[in-house]
């Protein structure tokens, strides 16, 4: 196995880890973990965002993120409203029941968070996330490359 594979590998334990801890501890409130991301990037970056907006934020596709705003809108999390300045484009916003999930969804994230970083000192993490910071920009740069 080459280093760039074991990275890909050990990327995707970690996403595919995090993943099924969180299907697991959002089960109770019907969530899954593609609908939570979005929501917390809602959570963090505000509300009236247009659904391009979050497929960049969250680095999903745009069917994918259609998809779980969607689902999301039917569970009674988010409304979509149609954007004055585009008629083509709709906002995206939280409700109430998604605003009175929010400490609990949070919570799950920073558990997942600190569960991952048992026995990591912080300037490790730091230079973790400097490095997958660096891998992501290198690849979305190359990808980007290629389609030119």
């Amino acid at each position: 196995m080459t280093r760039f594979q074991l990275l890909v590998n050990l990327a995707s334990r970690i996403i595919q880890s995090g993943q099924l801890c969180l299907l697991k501890a959002l089960r109770e409130k019907q969530l899954g973990s593609a609908e939570a991301n979005v929501l917390m990037f809602l959570y963090t970056y505000g509300e009236g965002i247009k659904q391009d907006d979050i497929v960049t934020g969250v680095a999903v596709s745009k069917p994918a993120v259609s998809r779980t705003i969607m689902s999301l809108e039917k569970k009674g999390y988010i409304i979509r409203k149609p954007n004055t300045l585009d008629k083509r484009a709709h906002l995206v916003y939280l409700t109430e029941k998604a605003r009175r999930e929010e400490e609990y969804i949070q919570k799950q994230y920073e558990e997942l968070v600190r569960v991952a970083a048992v026995g990591i000192p912080d300037d490790k993490i730091e230079e973790f996330i400097d490095i997958f910071q660096k891998v992501a920009e290198n690849l979305d740069n190359h990808r980007r490359s290629l389609h030119d």
